[in-house]
């Protein structure tokens, strides 16, 4: 076997990561396997999650293959949020390591055995578990512990974090989020490696899908679960059961000056108040991207009655727990 060397790109931002990484699957085994990162310049929240996942993910393809990483000693900014680390070099903070601050969250790895044994302990619902999980990421990016930015924010990353607890059977998922006041943007990803949508929604007899598009865009809609549906015997029931609004309310959400990514198995789906884009991607599992554009947030109860008004045709209403309807103001 001979070696290879992958020149990393400079900037590892969105599509050219997806890029990158598409080209990470065509990896043969090889004596060495060298990653070069001495053009890289640019990587975002989104990037660092990704291609730290799929070097990790080719590494236990390919066994038999030596990794290497090189002329990386200039990306302190990907060192410290955990990116090296996250895909096995030794080099910069662990996962999870760093403090964060109010303008990051650096990579996180999350076990979710481990959230779902925390939960029994204290005798909650996993999804009462991880709202307490979302509101302290909401605390140290919004530097508050209130208001409309603050309970929105908290709302999306408890409804990503119960769909991947709930449907992914992902034994861990990691997440890292950005807040650039300059720019009044929040940014927050997240990766599973769990079944993937389509698998997931699958359980539900009502949904007739061909393939990754026809999941994602069903689990875009209002009232889609793997878990409860239509003519179902047994429904879930109690505040915290899953009614299928989540991604629904939390996509729109996004929209609203903003955007919102979501990939699984071969089909990627980008979406703003402007404009979609459809894009192939090489996925096993579930990433999603959200991005708020804070002077557009409203109070959480306004923003997702508006959504509900405009975007629901259907005459079934979200429980407490989809709606996330805190108290009114």
């Amino acid at each position: 076997m001979t070696r290879k060397k992958i020149i990393v790109p400079s900037r590892l931002t969105f599509q050219n990561s997806i890029d990158f990484v598409k080209n990470l699957r065509a990896l043969k085994p090889r004596k060495e396997i060298n990653f070069d990162f001495s053009n890289l310049v640019t990587i975002d929240p989104f990037s660092l999650l990704l291609v730290s996942s799929e070097i990790q993910r080719c590494r236990s393809r390919l066994k038999e293959s030596k990794f290497l990483a090189t002329n990386f000693e200039h990306c302190s900014y990907a060192a410290h949020m955990g990116f090296f680390q996250a895909f096995g070099m030794n080099f910069g903070k662990k996962p999870g390591e760093a403090k964060g601050s109010s303008t990051y969250i650096p990579i996180n790895i999350y076990n979710t055995q481990e959230i779902k044994k925390d939960a029994r302990d204290l005798m909650i619902n996993p999804a009462e578990f991880l709202e307490s999980k979302a509101k302290e990421i909401s605390n140290i990016l919004t530097r508050s512990e209130s208001g409309d930015l603050n309970e929105v924010l908290t709302y999306c990353l408890r409804e990503i974090f119960r769909n991947v607890i709930e449907h992914s059977h992902s034994e861990q998922f990691g997440f890292c989020a950005q807040y650039l006041p300059s720019l009044n943007r929040v940014s927050f990803s997240i990766i599973d490696r769990g079944i993937g949508l389509k698998e997931s929604l699958e359980n539900n007899p009502t949904l007739n899908l061909n393939n990754d598009e026809d999941a994602i865009r069903a689990a875009l809609k209002p009232a889609t679960s793997g878990k409860v549906y239509k003519g179902q015997k047994n429904k879930p029931k109690g505040e915290w059961a899953n009614s299928g609004y989540g991604l629904f309310m939390t996509s729109n959400i996004c929209k609203r000056g903003g955007g919102f990514f979501i990939a699984s198995g071969d089909f990627g789906y980008y979406t703003s108040e402007n404009k979609e884009r459809i894009l192939e991607t090489p996925f096993k599992g579930t990433a999603l991207n959200l991005a708020l554009d804070t002077n557009r947030i409203k109070n959480l109860y306004t923003m997702l009655r508006e959504i509900d008004n405009n975007d629901i045709k259907s005459k079934s209403k979200p429980s407490k727990s989809s709606m996330g309807l805190m108290n009114k103001k």
